[in-house]
């Protein structure tokens, strides 16, 4: 029986994710990436977090209450510049929409399913790993705190608590105290008073791009990186061939994955094959600060929740990440932003980090997340009934990536997947 050929366009972690799948379901992968290595997109400098019970979307009424204050002031966590595109105006109003109470419920149940089911499948790809390996990819997990600095948000996070609780999502309400015997490095500055925080024991960290270039290479795929797609053949309704750089390289294959990254080629590689689906790209930034003082710095992972900031140790290195700027397919580094990082670190963890080093020593950088209005993925079939679609994660694509591609994998091989696709199908 000839072996099955599937092309996957993109190899940030979801796409390396959706090859690895894919290729240990017996199928012959063609890994393509405009950058030179996997997981070179979003997934370079992200969060870090493996937060699989804390996946509430960002449109939620208390969003929505704050997007004037938000709008008004240049600090604050989220950003919004206008553009006057059709598709990004559709885009908000769905947003807006989106902002219902029944409609996060119905999106955090269904992220809280594909979320579970990433966590068990990424345990299981990775438990053959050797422990050496493993240190490689910088994977633990020290359990995730996330501090609230404001009292008034308790009765909220109690409710979000109250209906999400099910079996495998282990959270608790913690006192100001907790949070510092959970977190020793809190006492030394903690950024102000902490009201509570959330603890959950189970969550855990890694860094995305190692894993991503660990996938793509455990793939064992024909790679083709640092070239871009540049179109796509179509033959009686189906997509036939991708064609590669400015010399035209053809891939023909049986099936193709589309996880691209956002920004405008998306929107032209879609637009080729006349896809319009809800994604804009979401900016985040991040700084991966060298550890001067173990001690003082945290081995949780904290999600500072009045600051949209999370800090993830990597080895040696603090990773903090956060905001979220609606501002089209601009990547470049707003030194305001990478000012107000560093300066979260001092006001939090005072004596652990060097602050003052050059570029080199901070590393930062600024990605684009690509993100439905909802806060749900896209996965599985489009109009072409041989190409599919992984991809609009936002802000979750590090946790729901193994979950995202154990999904498609099911439903490329018409097989009963283990939770429902029905919220993350594709109405494009």
């Amino acid at each position: 029986m000839r072996q099955r050929h599937v092309c996957v366009i993109g190899a940030g972690i979801v796409g390396s994710a959706s090859a690895w799948a894919l290729s240990h379901a017996g199928w012959r992968v063609t890994l393509v990436d405009a950058h030179p290595s996997p997981g070179q997109g979003a997934s370079l400098g992200n969060g870090a977090q493996l937060s699989h019970c804390h996946v509430e979307p960002l449109a939620t009424p208390a969003s929505l209450r704050a997007l004037p204050r938000w709008m008004l002031s240049p600090d604050s966590p989220v950003r919004w510049r206008p553009q006057w595109r059709a598709s990004h105006l559709s885009w908000l109003l769905s947003f807006v929409r989106a902002c219902r109470w029944s409609e996060v419920q119905r999106t955090t149940q269904a992220l809280l399913s594909l979320s579970f089911l990433s966590r068990d499948t990424l345990q299981h790809w990775l438990q053959a790993l050797p422990g050496a390996e493993r240190a490689r990819l910088m994977h633990h997990q020290p359990g995730k705190l996330v501090i609230y600095r404001d009292e008034q948000a308790r009765a909220g996070v109690l409710r979000q608590l109250a209906w999400q609780h099910t079996p495998g999502c282990e959270q608790n309400l913690v006192t100001a105290d907790d949070c510092r015997r959970l977190e020793p490095a809190l006492a030394d500055g903690g950024g102000g008073p902490i009201a509570f925080g959330v603890w959950t024991p189970g969550e855990g960290v890694v860094d995305a791009a190692a894993l991503s270039a660990w996938l793509a290479r455990s793939s064992e795929a024909d790679t083709r990186f640092g070239v871009p797609v540049s179109g796509f053949e179509t033959r009686d309704g189906r997509v036939h061939a991708a064609c590669l750089g400015p010399n035209g390289e053809r891939i023909e294959a049986d099936h193709f994955v589309l996880a691209p990254g956002v920004g405008a080629g998306t929107e032209a590689l879609l637009a080729m094959l006349g896809l319009r689906l809800p994604i804009e790209p979401i900016k985040g930034y991040s700084v991966s600060l060298p550890i001067t003082n173990a001690a003082a710095a945290p081995i949780v992972s904290i999600t500072d929740h009045g600051r949209k900031i999370v800090h993830a140790r990597l080895g040696e290195r603090l990773r903090v990440a956060g905001f979220a700027e609606l501002c089209g397919a601009d990547t470049g580094l707003r030194q305001r932003r990478i000012d107000a990082l560093c300066e979260a670190v001092r006001a939090t963890f005072p004596q652990a980090c060097r602050l003052d080093g050059t570029d080199a020593d901070l590393r930062p950088w600024a990605g684009l997340r690509p993100a439905t209005p909802h806060g749900r993925p896209l996965i599985g079939a489009t109009r072409w009934p041989n190409l599919w679609f992984n991809g609009g994660h936002g802000p979750l694509g590090l946790t729901l990536a193994a979950g995202s591609a154990a999904l498609l994998g099911s439903l490329m091989e018409g097989r009963a997947p283990a939770i429902s696709s029905e919220p993350f199908k594709i109405s494009s």
